[in-house]
């Protein structure tokens, strides 16, 4: 006697509800705090932060030193310019708004709760009264404007059940490539820097740059000999323009050191990719120690929106600063017509009389 059974393949679906935090902090520096609040005029904005590109959730903080609704106070809100998130998601954030003096202290500090699922825009019409900032900041007109945010995401997705995978290794191909720019076995054409000599390949050097491609494309004498010389760029500066084009990728800390050059080399050799990581990372960094600099450089390389963006924070209350340093003293010598670009914007800044 035999007996059979009918097995069915049964197919489980579920839902799944991810809650995905975030946390984000942020300064905005104000100088010369006084002149700042009696000059502009309406709500001013951050810039967007996080600065990570990987990031695409992006807020802004307003702040109008004279609030429509309360004229005696400061009004301070939070606003979310950008989300990934799809239309069936909640936007739950608690954040902490606080105002400090440069010495620490804490002039004003609130911590609230927002779905910005409903409204893209919070604020708070009765921060702080002006008279009491003006007073708290007098010693040295400074005031820092901080925020520090967690957002809960809430998203649900409909999922089915399968077999799971074994996790494959991640690729190991920028990481090898960095072996090529340190080593000095192995390349076709020699880049002689000042005083070193840096192994690399033609057919790398070409793809990532059509200045290269052009210089090895043509019956040079470098071609020939397999040797090229390159004199306005130092070592450590080709080194990590080469690690960029082995690998996409930089050391930690060589935005902080080199940054303006980097960006001079990328310009130079069209690697279009990286100037426009150090354009970014020359705003996000800009400071009225720095602005000058950068303002030259974005004027020798016809940088435009660089120009622009650096025109517009030197309107602010930081221009008396600025004049102060070297990089204004040799940009007068060296560049005189940015001065007068810089008086214009600051006078279209200015409140008529």
């Amino acid at each position: 006697m035999s007996t059979s059974s009918n097995a069915a393949n049964v197919q489980e679906d579920k839902m799944v509800t991810t809650v995905r935090p975030n946390q984000y902090a942020y300064t905005w520096e104000i100088q010369n705090c006084s002149t700042w609040l009696a000059t502009v005029k309406g709500v001013q904005s951050s810039f967007q932060f996080p600065y990570d590109e990987s990031v695409t959730e992006k807020w802004v903080l307003n702040f109008n030193p004279k609030s429509s609704s309360e004229p005696d106070y400061c009004l301070l809100g939070l606003e979310i310019v950008n989300t990934p998130l799809d239309s069936k998601a909640k936007i739950e954030v608690e954040f902490e708004l606080s105002m400090e003096t440069s010495t620490g202290c804490i002039i004003q500090k609130s911590t609230f709760e927002c779905d910005f699922a409903k409204s893209n825009t919070w604020s708070y019409s009765k921060f702080i009264k002006r008279e009491m900032l003006l007073e708290k900041v007098k010693i040295d007109d400074q005031l820092f404007i901080k925020c520090k945010i967690v957002t809960n995401a809430k998203v649900s997705n409909d999922k089915k059940l399968t077999k799971k995978l074994p996790e494959t290794l991640p690729g190991s191909l920028s990481n090898d490539l960095k072996n090529l720019v340190d080593g000095e076995k192995y390349g076709d054409v020699t880049v002689q820097v000042a005083d070193q000599r840096f192994l690399a390949y033609k057919g790398i050097l070409s793809a990532r740059s059509s200045v290269f491609a052009s210089m090895f494309e043509h019956e040079m004498l470098e071609t020939i000999e397999n040797c090229v010389t390159i004199d306005d760029i130092e070592p450590d500066v080709f080194r990590e323009l080469l690690r960029y084009i082995y690998t996409d990728q930089l050391t930690p800390t060589s935005m902080d050191k080199m940054a303006h050059k980097l960006y001079t080399a990328a310009d130079k050799y069209d690697i279009a990719t990286l100037k426009s990581l150090c354009r970014r990372h020359i705003m996000a960094k800009l400071r009225w120690k720095t602005a000058a600099d950068t303002l030259v450089l974005a004027d020798m390389h016809n940088d435009h929106e660089m120009k622009q963006e650096t025109l517009q924070f030197l309107s602010g209350s930081v221009a008396v600063n600025v004049t102060k340093t070297t990089g204004w003293k040799t940009m007068v010598q060296t560049h005189p017509h940015l001065v007068n670009e810089t008086v214009w914007a600051l006078a279209a800044k200015l409140p008529p009389t």
